[in-house]
């Protein structure tokens, strides 16, 4: 990494964004964080500067054209051209089905989940295709693999991975590779307060991994920072798995519960 690589993180106030943001400005990165909370992105921000970074925190609404386009434009003010960008931002869901999904809720899902990492990309992917280099990773999900009971949510984690096999293809040409990351259940601050409130069983959530334990946003970060390293030089177009082995411990589970090893 150069000692001052430029580095924009959308939803990096909190959880997997905050942590990415911190493990690039460790390294020297100069940081734009982006959020919808000033007083946590600034926070952040103070943080990152502190790990050995520069950074500002940029205010955007996701959801709204005219917001991330002058995320792009003030990131490359203050810091000149991108050369990563991480679009980590988005909003969760409760479990649903599908004949009883709210339509409001499912629009806002799209606005921010997909089509705010589908603006980011367009805005920020311009900026990188006219310098002939950059690294896009985007924040996916075990939902973008599996039928989640997340019936806005889910489709929409599929969609960013479509997306970024579609941009990999568009922008490889262009010296920019674009993979995604899909993290497990992540012992965030979200978690961490449904725990505590007993309304999940962390016990029962660490036994769905074949690896018996959550993912950290630490872990998160590390497979970001790797994807954007020149390390992954021949890496784009994939959606890694960071979920403690969920997905390969699902199956063989429910198979197991069937065809049971005799004794």
């Amino acid at each position: 990494m150069s000692a001052r690589q430029s580095v924009i993180v959308t939803g990096a106030t909190s959880g997997i964004g905050r942590a990415i943001a911190l493990r690039f400005a460790a390294s020297g990165a100069a940081v734009t964080i982006s959020g919808r909370n000033a007083e946590r992105g600034q926070e952040v921000a103070r943080t990152c500067i502190e790990a050995g970074g520069d950074a500002r925190f940029i205010a955007t609404d996701l959801a709204v054209p005219d917001s991330v386009a002058a995320l792009a434009e003030q990131s490359q003010t203050a810091f000149g051209p991108p050369h990563v960008l991480i679009n980590s931002g988005g909003i969760l869901q409760s479990g649903t089905r599908v004949l009883d999904q709210d339509l409001d809720e499912d629009e806002a899902l799209w606005k921010t989940n997909y089509r705010g990492t589908l603006l980011a990309s367009q805005n920020v992917g311009r900026m990188m295709r006219q310098e002939g280099r950059g690294a896009i990773v985007n924040i996916g999900s075990l939902a973008s693999f599996a039928p989640l009971s997340l019936p806005a949510y889910t489709p929409g984690k599929h969609a960013v991975l479509a997306l970024t096999q579609i941009l990999a293809a568009e922008l490889g040409p262009h010296g920019i590779r674009v993979n995604a990351v899909a993290p497990g259940y992540t012992i965030s601050d979200g978690l961490k307060t449904k725990i505590a409130a007993g309304e999940r069983n962390p016990e029962a959530i660490k036994a769905t991994t074949a690896l018996r334990r959550y993912v950290e946003p630490g872990d998160v970060a590390d497979a970001v920072e790797f994807l954007c390293s020149d390390r992954a030089a021949a890496i784009t177009g994939v959606t890694l798995p960071v979920d403690a082995g969920w997905l390969v411990q699902a199956p063989y589970a429910s198979y197991l519960q069937g065809n049971p090893f005799k004794d």
